[in-house]
């Protein structure tokens, strides 16, 4: 074999390495594009969830004593829809931020204790009115502010993994059977 003919051979080997790492470099990097699209989906997703429980909780209903109570207390199918909302919102709430989640978990918290009886649920939301309405309102600050940076998939995963929750008991208010 002549020179020109190993100077070629040993060319066409060398384009062929490179060409392949920046081959192998770009499935890799498609790879965690796909990884971060899933991710991105699964957020987009339960902020969906989230501002339709919000939505919710934004109708106001004002009795005959001048006191207001969010629409979910006002009629049993519209309490069930609110629960169903809040059933879909916590159970994505891995995607949503912790701080997010957080809120979400003061308001089913509260939740948990409203009656079955109409005129008790719509006391109920009498008293929990105030407090449901500026936890909302914290909701939609969190999911305004959340989607500013929520096409930071590695910054999310990484506050994720870094997270300290431990175990921690709640009392809840239960509602008295009649």
């Amino acid at each position: 074999m002549d020179i020109s003919a190993g100077s070629a051979l040993f060319g066409a080997a060398i384009g062929a390495v490179v060409t392949g790492f920046f081959a192998l470099r770009a499935k890799r990097n498609e790879y965690v594009n796909d990884y971060f699209k899933i991710v991105l989906n699964k957020r987009v997703e339960a902020y969906e969830h989230l501002e339709a429980l919000i939505q919710a909780y934004k109708s106001t209903f004002v009795d005959v004593d001048n006191k207001a109570y969010h629409a979910p207390f006002a009629s049993k199918g519209l309490s069930e829809n609110a629960f169903g909302l809040m059933g879909a919102a916590t159970d994505s709430g891995l995607w949503l931020t912790d701080e997010t989640f957080e809120v979400l978990q003061k308001l089913n918290y509260i939740m948990f204790g409203e009656p079955n009886k109409e005129d008790d649920r719509i006391a109920f939301g009498k008293r929990h009115y105030e407090e449901i309405a500026n936890l909302r309102e914290k909701l939609e600050t969190h999911l305004a502010s959340d989607m500013l940076e929520l096409h930071k998939v590695t910054k999310f995963l990484r506050a994720k993994k870094e997270r300290s929750l431990g175990f921690h008991a709640v009392r809840l208010e239960h509602s008295p059977k009649k």
